[in-house]
């Protein structure tokens, strides 16, 4: 599926494009003008050679955060008279806390069934609560690419609550899963970057950390490892260059603790991994992009929904019920998972 169009949101600044690491990856910034108040500021890394699309991932993103923040601005804007099944917050958090009882409209990646969403679980809120206003999901590159992050970000959730799954270090196989000159930029620059890899049914999560002058983790979920390590890469690169206050304020503090702490991040991952055999390099992928919502459905128990706050078929936002990024970090969380 397409990525979400500008539509009427315009955006300003989208041609800005500014090369790191020696030209091997390049960074692109967007901000999205609209209705109310409150800076949306996007930054999207890309490898080399791809930076329109790049470019295209970063306008995307601006205009459906600034969606989102119209929404929760203008709450009336949420049509409650669009008929659909309603999904509740506890379909989303266990134990949820008191509903603001303002419904969003989507549809079912899988049935096409329409549902009226809470709204708790589709705004990027700046506040704390028992419900993150998690920007996992958010669209950009597609809303198979959009599912695939909140898979990601449940995998690992998961696996730091629960550390029971083998996780694979494939640091010393990074020359060969990212594209060539970019871990000899890196290095030159004095950057220290590992990547880590959890396997999960139809899917290889990948963990990035790229440390230096600002620690950032990253993660992403892919075919192969390879993908997956290169997308939580570029996620982790941009990470490092998206101003903080921009962002939902419980993501701001995840990466506020992985840059305070970089190095017990990075210790505990050496230390809870094995080494991972050299044929992952190799693998073939054979998860095709449009069986996202399939995947989704199977681990979730429920069909992710494609949030339309504006004309059908206008996708901003994909939520999965059942997964863990909605639910609040515990604050007196020792090392608290980096991700939603």
């Amino acid at each position: 599926m397409a990525s979400m169009p500008a539509g009427s949101w315009s955006t300003a600044g989208v041609g800005e494009v500014v090369d790191c690491l020696g030209g091997a990856v390049h960074l692109a910034y967007a901000e999205a003008a609209g209705e109310g108040t409150g800076e949306v500021a996007v930054i999207v890394a890309g490898f080399s050679g791809h930076e329109a699309r790049t470019r295209a991932r970063a306008r995307a993103r601006a205009a459906a955060v600034r969606a989102l923040r119209e929404l929760a601005e203008r709450p009336d804007r949420a049509v409650r008279e669009r008929p659909g099944k309603e999904l509740r917050l506890d379909d989303f958090v266990d134990g949820p806390p008191g509903s603001a009882g303002v419904l969003v409209p989507g549809v079912g990646l899988l049935s096409g069934t329409r549902y009226l969403l809470p709204a708790e679980v589709v705004w990027l809120e700046r506040q704390e609560c028992r419900v993150e206003p998690a920007t996992s999901g958010v669209v950009d590159h597609g809303v198979a690419e959009a599912i695939a992050e909140i898979f990601a970000h449940d995998v690992v959730a998961r696996w730091w609550a629960d550390p029971r799954r083998p996780l694979l270090r494939v640091s010393e196989q990074l020359d060969r899963l990212l594209p060539p000159g970019v871990m000899a930029a890196a290095t030159g620059l004095g950057l220290r970057v590992s990547a880590f890899v959890l396997s999960a049914q139809d899917a290889s999560v990948a963990l990035v950390t790229v440390g230096g002058d600002a620690g950032a983790l990253a993660v992403a979920a892919d075919r192969t490892v390879k993908s997956a390590v290169s997308e939580a890469f570029l996620l982790a690169m941009a990470s490092r260059a998206q101003p903080w206050h921009t962002l939902p304020l419980p993501d701001s503090m995840r990466r506020f603790a992985v840059w305070h702490r970089e190095g017990d991040y990075a210790a505990y991952l050496e230390s809870m991994a094995v080494e991972a055999d050299t044929s992952l390099v190799h693998e073939l992928g054979g998860l095709r992009p449009a069986s996202w919502p399939e995947i989704a459905g199977h681990r979730f128990g429920h069909e992710p929904v494609a949030v339309e706050p504006q004309a059908p078929g206008q996708v901003v936002k994909v939520v999965c019920p059942g997964a863990a990024c909605y639910r609040a970090t515990p604050s007196a969380t020792v090392l608290p998972c980096p991700v939603p």
